[in-house]
């Protein structure tokens, strides 16, 4: 019995001996013994042949200053690197060791550039801060955290709602396409692109986009060889030493700025509609007045819009086309305005414009001349205080040729019948009974009947003029809503 025992002992001793870890003199003898007369300046390979594969990995922690002036951002972040050193293996199963950490200064290393620096002093990117994982296989880890300050190319035509990249382009400045190749880890879906965690707060799991105004909203990858024929994204046939394997990083920075919208687009959308309005008022010193308001409002806004704008290459911003766009629309109304009151006070009554069709005919034609029938908003006290058409009492009178005594019963206040007047009765009688009657004349039937029928009293240029504002409205809004399309999908 007690042999089963010591049988059992000895077999448990056995598998913790070949499962224990190993000890740490153990690694120090391997690190002697694996480095002894390994050369850190040559590239790891045993044939000249053989192709280094470097994969680099990427993570962005921070975007610290995003300068629009210069067109540059200031990135922080970690950096992994990955390749296989054939100098650095051993036999496993003899010592029992798997992995193994090495200093990064004692082993090869790509000599990673970063080829669009904003600085000369980041222009080399060493990974010196944490000891390199080597595995039995050769396989090496090395990391390090990175500040690039690198160079951007802004486009401002969507500003306010800009979307801006930056790319961070790396490569190895010593070995070409045939020493070492910055292959793109397509196998790992995740790093395929580099990581965005902005915060690691362990309470708060809401993962942190905003810093500074930006949004950091995605980022992006690329792998191509560089070399004669430019940045190719499949491998060259020709000569490898001609080309240089390149990766491109970068993050896309979206615009956050919520306020922008009130401050700039409230402003256009007010002077749209002030601009519009214009052309259906009638008074011409109101109408002057407003256009004038118009066009010294839209002046402010576009001055404060400027001033809040970045400077900067490339296209016009499509807000300062839609502003520029306001502003000449409202100085041809002005002119609109004004050759229509010179022509209405200067031309002859029976003066018409000659533009080759009647212009009064076409809303009738096309069945929205109810359009073209209202007066507009008029701001004449006489015109508001006043009544456009006489009481058909008046006109009643006058055809049957009644005294103007009856007129709307203003002269009968005694409530006396025609019968008791005398048919002598003076005409100072008369006005001392038409009490409210400033003459003592009887209106003129031709006035009466001109005052009964605004159509008919206004010329036929005044008909042409008023259709011609009516047009220029339904031009503007088509105008208007054109250019808004254009902005948003274009």
């Amino acid at each position: 019995m007690w042999i089963l025992r010591l049988l059992s002992i000895g077999l448990l001793a056995c598998w913790l001996a070949s499962h224990v870890a190993a000890d740490p003199t153990d690694d120090e003898k391997l690190k002697k013994q694996i480095l002894k007369g390994y050369n850190n300046k040559i590239r790891p390979v045993k044939s000249e042949s053989t192709v280094t594969q470097v994969t680099v990995f990427l993570n962005i922690a921070h975007v610290e200053r995003v300068d629009e002036l210069e067109q540059t951002a200031l990135v922080h972040g970690h950096l992994w690197a990955s390749w296989t050193d054939e100098y650095l293996t051993w036999d496993r199963k003899a010592n029992n060791i798997t992995k193994i950490q090495i200093q990064p200064f004692r082993i090869w290393q790509p000599a990673l550039a970063l080829y669009n620096s904003a600085r000369g002093n980041t222009w080399h990117l060493y990974m010196n801060g944490l000891p390199a994982t080597v595995y039995y296989t050769g396989k090496v880890w090395s990391s390090g955290t990175f500040s690039f300050f690198v160079t951007c190319q802004f486009d401002f035509t969507n500003w306010p709602f800009d979307r801006q990249s930056c790319p961070i382009v790396i490569a190895d400045w010593v070995y070409g396409l045939a020493q070492v190749n910055l292959s793109d880890p397509n196998t790992v879906s995740e790093y395929a692109k580099p990581t965005i965690r902005l915060s690691y707060d362990p309470v708060e799991k809401k993962n942190k986009r905003h810093v500074g105004g930006w949004e950091v909203e995605d980022a992006w990858k690329k792998h191509c060889y560089w070399g004669p024929k430019g940045c190719v994204n499949t491998e060259p046939e020709g000569e490898a030493d001609w080309y240089w394997s390149l990766l491109e990083f970068g993050i896309i920075l979206k615009r956050h700025l919520p306020y922008f919208s009130a401050t700039i687009l409230l402003p256009f959308m007010m002077t749209s509609i002030i601009t519009l309005a214009g052309f259906w008022v009638d008074t011409f010193s109101v109408n002057i007045a407003i256009v004038v308001f118009n066009i010294l409002l839209q002046g402010i806004y576009g001055w404060n819009m400027v001033q809040k704008m970045p400077p900067g290459s490339g296209n016009t911003p499509k807000i300062v086309q839609l502003y520029t766009m306001n502003l000449f629309i409202s100085g041809l109304q002005m002119a609109l305005v004004v050759i229509s009151k010179f022509l209405e006070d200067n031309m002859p009554k029976n003066y018409a414009l000659n533009l080759g069709f009647e212009i009064t005919e076409v809303p009738k034609r096309l069945g929205v001349d109810r359009f073209f029938e209202p007066k507009g908003l008029s701001f004449d006290p006489q015109e508001l205080l006043n009544s456009e058409q006489p009481d058909e009492g008046i006109l009643s009178v006058l055809e049957n040729g009644g005294s103007s005594s009856s007129i709307s019963g203003i002269g009968n206040v005694l409530g006396l019948e025609d019968d008791d007047f005398p048919e002598s009765t003076s005409s100072d009688a008369e006005s001392s009974i038409l009490i409210s009657l400033p003459t003592v004349s009887e209106p003129s039937p031709d006035k009466i009947a001109e005052k009964a029928s605004p159509t008919t009293s206004d010329s036929k240029l005044q008909l042409q003029l008023h259709h011609i504002k009516r047009y220029a409205f339904l031009l503007v809004v088509l105008i208007y809503t054109v250019a808004f399309l254009l902005c948003l999908y274009f």
